[in-house]
């Protein structure tokens, strides 16, 4: 007898393990079926939305889709042409921007120029600036000019500020 019970147990415990994995099989099974009822909802959700979108265009004339259409092409023209303008413009300030930044620099060149003629350190440093100004203006390319301007006209110097007044009366 003692066999058959160890039998009974042992039978019992391999059916638990076959209904542990039936039950992991029928959970994923489960998952799947949502997941693709999900997927199916939003198919019909989707479905419904454009039917609804194409009733809506059946429902209005076509004159009036062509007319809506011709008028954002307008407004499209509209915009590309203000575009074309703006850009034009940029260009002209730009432009302009170079020019009145040349000057000034070529004025405080020489201003500097007049007042330490006789420290080569300074005429070298100038030098230099000079040399990046024109590497500047010569790459000239959207931001870099006005950064690379900023930079080195903000290089400390002494009186410059005092000279610059001074030029800035003399100019006037």
């Amino acid at each position: 007898m003692s066999c058959t019970i160890e039998k009974a147990l042992a039978d019992a415990k391999a059916l638990v393990e076959r209904l542990r994995d039936h039950d992991d099989a029928a959970e994923s099974l489960i998952e799947q079926t949502t997941a693709l009822n999900k997927r199916v909802e939003a198919m019909k959700q989707y479905q419904e939305e454009i039917q609804e979108l194409n009733e809506v265009a059946r429902h209005r004339p076509r004159s009036t889709l062509v007319m809506g259409i011709q008028q954002e092409n307008r407004q499209i023209r509209e915009l590309q042409q203000e575009n074309k303008e703006l850009r034009t413009s940029l260009e002209e300030h730009q432009s302009a921007l170079e020019l009145i930044m040349s000057k000034y620099r070529e004025q405080m060149f020489r201003l500097l120029m007049a007042s330490k003629k006789d420290d080569p350190g300074i005429i070298m440093k100038l030098k230099e600036q000079h040399s990046k100004i024109d590497m500047v203006h010569r790459n000239n390319s959207e931001g870099f000019f006005l950064d690379a301007s900023r930079h080195i006209l903000q290089a400390p110097q002494h009186g410059l500020e005092r000279r610059h007044l001074e030029a800035n009366q003399n100019v006037h």
